[in-house]
């Protein structure tokens, strides 16, 4: 099941638009829809892989708006991000015991090799301007037959089209469309085993690609 926070708590507890941003409770119905479908289709993506349902990373989770479904998911939710505050506030309210939050920085937190059996990177890796930190990580703290899952805005002329229409301004560490990003994961020890569109399960016009990804074990960075 997905949980779909309440646009009005998440307005109460957003203490900037990096964190809980304001697409998720924006006053337009559409807006507000299309940026949850990147997490809904996540979610369908989870339902149907056949993965073990120990233990996954929300990893650069913002304000922590997809833990209520995934600790539906796992037996224990690792959430890592630069800020916590809302995290917090939210797996207070839903009371998600299963939740492990750290506030910490991907390059120098402290996480064993292979423990994940799922990492969700949704909206995180454009942020990255140089890719190769959290690609090679990610990649080291996923098991065997774990998966990554990505959401990635195209950036394409719709997308912009869109921003302007509703004065939307695009972040200024949007340093690479989602395409550069699943080029750079192809290329760099991960393997495409499912990919989506959003707002359209189909590639016509969308917004954000989202994909599950698999350690490629041919891939050797020597």
């Amino acid at each position: 099941m997905f949980v779909e926070i309440e646009p009005n708590f998440l307005r109460t507890i957003a203490t900037d638009s990096d964190r809980v941003p304001t697409l998720y409770y924006s006053k337009y119905w559409p807006v507000r829809q299309v940026f949850w479908m990147r997490l809904k289709m996540i979610n369908f993506h989870l339902q149907r892989l056949q993965i073990s349902k120990d233990s996954c990373l929300d990893f650069g989770g913002g304000g922590g708006v997809f833990l209520p479904t995934l600790t539906r998911h796992f037996q224990t939710v690792f959430f890592l991000d630069l800020e916590d505050i809302e995290a917090r506030q939210v797996a207070e309210k839903h009371q998600l015991n299963n939740v492990k939050i750290i506030k910490d920085d991907v390059a120098v937190v402290k996480i064993p090799q292979a423990s994940f059996d799922a990492i969700i990177a949704a909206d995180v890796l454009e942020h990255f301007q140089d890719l190769s930190v959290p690609a090679s990580i990610l990649r080291s703290w996923l098991k065997p037959n774990g998966v990554l899952l990505t959401s990635l805005p195209t950036e394409n002329f719709i997308y912009i089209g869109l921003r302007k229409v509703f004065g939307i301004t695009k972040p200024a560490d949007h340093y690479h469309t989602g395409s550069e990003v699943e080029s750079y994961l192809k290329s760099h020890g991960f393997k495409q085993i499912r990919r989506t569109f959003v707002p359209l399960y189909w590639n016509i016009f969308p917004l954000f690609l989202v994909s599950a990804w698999q350690r490629d074990e041919n891939y050797s960075n020597l």
